[in-house]
């Protein structure tokens, strides 16, 4: 909550800053720092009390930028200046949301500031900002774009300046990141241009991409009537699933495969899986997380010439050194009555004692057993000798 003080002309003084999931880590033991009065906001100039803390281990210090009445005006974060609710840049939201609110907010060092000021005096008397932000339902735009969940990359160290020059010493002990810095478009940004929501990179980018998420074009197979669903997590179960497709269409079966996290959706007719594919392309949300939707593969059918080429496969290899060719010929003219009336004899085999090794004698008499086994000298016999009428 902010607080003013009228004995230092109304500066802002708060407990807690305004700040995103993202922004504020993964670790749920997070210690700040509060300084009032010790920094001015980069959008209306005034001092503000300013937070720093560290959002994770190997993460760099985050600390906020813009003052809690400025924040509030564009419902944005007070370090990373996104949306609360989408994660995502003003640009992006207020040209989805058909939002002209960033010419109401003015540029000038004076009109800034009374801007500012009237905003919390009518703070104070309980009234509510002058805007639509959080009252307008997002819509298709809104639902491809938006971030689920925490986007902690955000939090990594900055580069090394020292290593983009070659003259870093610390090695593997740099705080700081050992990787070139990324040039382009992304690498000019403004915090004003952010705020303001005008010639944002970031936002330009992120508008392309959605002109891009076409719906998805349904297979030339009419029997194809699976979906797949990519990006589970453990805690994701069949039945959050079967809710959020059962609304369009009878669901015939849901299979999920955890250790490649995802799952696959069968409907019962091929007009369900469409209207499924049609309504929850690119925004399938399932308990917060966002999910990849689409056309599963046909079942691969095996060519008429498979079976022939596995066996010459399965004769070049035995070919190999293992058995002679008599021994091969042997066995291919003998497969049927050898599975019927040759089995092993229980017990601790020696090389010798195997049939397809190199040790096995092959008796061509008529009347007499496929395979005759030879024993090392003073063996005892694990088992009684079976005989085996031919």
């Amino acid at each position: 909550m902010a607080h003013r003080d009228h004995g230092a002309d109304g500066w802002e003084r708060s407990d807690f800053p305004i700040i995103c999931e993202s922004c504020l880590g993964d670790n749920p033991y997070v210690r700040m720092t509060r300084v009032n009065y010790n920094k001015e906001c980069k959008i209306c100039t005034r001092p503000f009390t300013v937070f720093k803390w560290q959002p994770g281990r190997n993460a760099r210090f985050k600390k906020t930028e813009i003052c809690q009445t400025c924040c509030k005006l564009k419902n944005v974060c007070q370090v990373c200046l996104l949306d609360l609710d989408y994660g995502l840049p003003v640009q992006v939201r207020d040209t989805a949301l058909n939002i002209t609110t960033h010419d109401s907010i003015p540029k000038s060092d004076v009109n800034r500031v009374y801007f500012a000021e009237d905003h919390d005096q009518k703070t104070r008397a309980g009234l509510d900002y002058e805007s639509s932000f959080g009252k307008m339902p997002p819509n298709d735009t809104i639902s491809k774009l938006q971030r689920t969940t925490p986007y902690y990359k955000r939090n990594r160290p900055q580069v090394c300046s020292f290593y983009t020059i070659g003259e870093c010493n610390r090695g593997a002990e740099c705080a700081f990141r050992h990787e070139m810095p990324e040039t382009g478009e992304l690498s000019h940004q403004n915090i004003k241009d952010r705020y303001y929501g005008v010639n944002d990179p970031v936002a330009m980018k992120l508008l392309g991409k959605a002109g891009d998420m076409g719906p998805l074009e349904p297979p030339e197979d009419e029997s194809i009537r699976t979906l797949y669903v990519g990006g589970l997590n453990s805690i994701t179960l069949e039945q959050d699933i079967r809710d959020r497709f059962y609304a369009y269409g009878e669901v015939e079966s849901v299979r999920i495969l955890p250790k490649k996290a995802c799952a696959f959706v069968t409907y019962t007719t091929r007009e369900g899986a469409e209207k499924a594919i049609q309504e929850l392309c690119n925004r399938l949300v399932v308990n917060g997380q966002r999910l990849k939707l689409t056309w599963a593969r046909p079942p691969q059918v095996p060519k008429p010439d498979q079976g022939g080429s596995n066996q010459q496969q399965q004769g070049s290899v035995a070919h190999c050194g293992l058995l002679p060719r008599a021994v091969l010929s042997q066995q291919q003219d003998h497969t049927p009555p050898m599975q019927q009336f040759y089995t092993h004899a229980p017990g601790p085999y020696y090389p010798s004692m195997d049939p397809q090794r190199m040790g096995a004698h092959i008796s061509t008499q008529e009347g007499s057993l496929p395979y005759q086994l030879q024993y090392p000298p003073n063996h005892h016999h694990p088992g009684p000798v079976h005989q085996y009428a031919s």
